[in-house]
């Protein structure tokens, strides 16, 4: 996400409008050896991916976690994408047969500058409550597993949402590389005292998880993302 110093420093770069209310330096690693890595909810890829790499270019990001891309899994913006030169993994919200004319809200993608190789993985659980995609991230002889997930807003924080995210946290644990866990949860993380806000904390606690972005996510303020 960016800033709008950013975008004044970039004169001759033209950002699409929702990208100029939010920060790039909650989901940024510092420059080097490391990859830089951005999280955005950019709230449908398909009319946004000259922006996307705009973005790109100007915060030299490395790898992309996008939720709520409302695509498809042949849609044109991944495969402008991969003419572009970038590594594309996605997951598609599954279509009702009922719905096959309407936007396909949802869905995940990962993207990654070539010299990044992306690799998608199966932890033995599909989630009913948010959407998963896990991805094994190898950059020359390093490699670490990312998580990334969207609960819709318009669905209720249940029991069932704990159950699932413990679940793949633990399963998670497992692995011998550094995990990260990013997207949109839907849950105001800032509302500390709010019962769903900490037992999610809590949960990722347990798991050994710390929270990276701790300001607001949401350009109407609120932190409804998680990078940990």
């Amino acid at each position: 996400q960016i800033n709008s110093q950013t975008a004044r420093n970039s004169k001759q770069t033209r950002f699409h409008p929702s990208f100029l209310n939010v920060r790039v330096d909650r989901h940024t690693t510092p420059s080097g050896t490391q990859l830089i890595c951005g999280c955005l909810n950019i709230r449908s890829l398909a009319n946004k991916v000259d922006d996307l790499l705009d973005v790109r270019r100007a915060q030299l990001i490395d790898v992309l976690f996008l939720t709520e891309t409302w695509h498809d899994g042949d849609s044109v913006c991944l495969r402008q994408l991969r003419a572009e030169g970038f590594q594309v993994v996605d997951r598609a919200r599954p279509r009702l047969r009922t719905d096959t004319l309407t936007t396909n809200h949802g869905g995940i993608v990962v993207t990654a500058t070539s010299g990044v190789r992306l690799s998608v993985m199966d932890i033995g659980v599909k989630p009913s409550t948010f959407e998963l995609l896990c991805v094994r991230i190898i950059s020359g002889a390093s490699s670490f597993i990312a998580a990334t997930v969207y609960r819709p807003g318009s669905a209720v924080i249940s029991a069932s949402f704990f159950a699932e995210m413990s679940d793949v946290l633990d399963r998670l644990a497992t692995f011998v590389e550094p995990v990260l866990l990013t997207g949109d949860v839907n849950i105001h993380l800032e509302r500390s005292t709010d019962s769903e806000t900490s037992q999610f904390i809590d949960m990722l606690a347990a798991c050994g998880h710390a929270r990276c972005s701790t300001s607001g996510t949401h350009n109407l303020g609120g932190t409804l993302d998680v990078v940990a």
